[in-house]
């Protein structure tokens, strides 16, 4: 069940990036569906969604395997994304957007590696 808690934060953060860079480039390709996928509510939804599943991913994770630097990621990662949101209106959209994009990414590979070290350590384990 922890893995599924991995692989939904896998999922979500990479919408927020797939998201992210559609707005960026939906605008070129038809500028009325930019009023639906650039909204604040959009990225307030996401971020919400992202910063309440991966405790449930990280946190079991952590106490399988004790890697300290996998949470310093996801916790970075989290900040990122947060910032970015925060940050929405108030710095370009595209260095929201880029800031959101780098913290679903390092998203990404904190849960990609919470899934293989809690993977090694239940093989060492038993």
């Amino acid at each position: 069940m922890k893995k599924v808690w991995d692989r939904l934060g896998i999922a979500f953060s990479s919408a927020c990036v797939v998201h992210c860079l559609l707005v960026a480039f939906l605008p070129l390709i038809s500028p009325v569906l930019t009023a639906y996928t650039h909204s604040t509510w959009v990225h307030i939804i996401v971020g919400v969604i992202i910063l309440f599943t991966s405790p449930l991913a990280f946190i079991p994770g952590y106490r399988k395997h004790g890697v300290t630097w996998i949470i310093g990621m996801a916790l970075a990662g989290l900040t990122f994304i947060l910032l970015g949101i925060l940050f929405e209106g108030q710095v370009s959209d595209q260095m929201s957007h880029g800031i959101s994009i780098f913290g679903s990414l390092m998203l990404v590979f904190a849960h990609f590696k919470n899934i293989q070290h809690s993977h090694r350590h239940h093989h060492q384990c038993c």
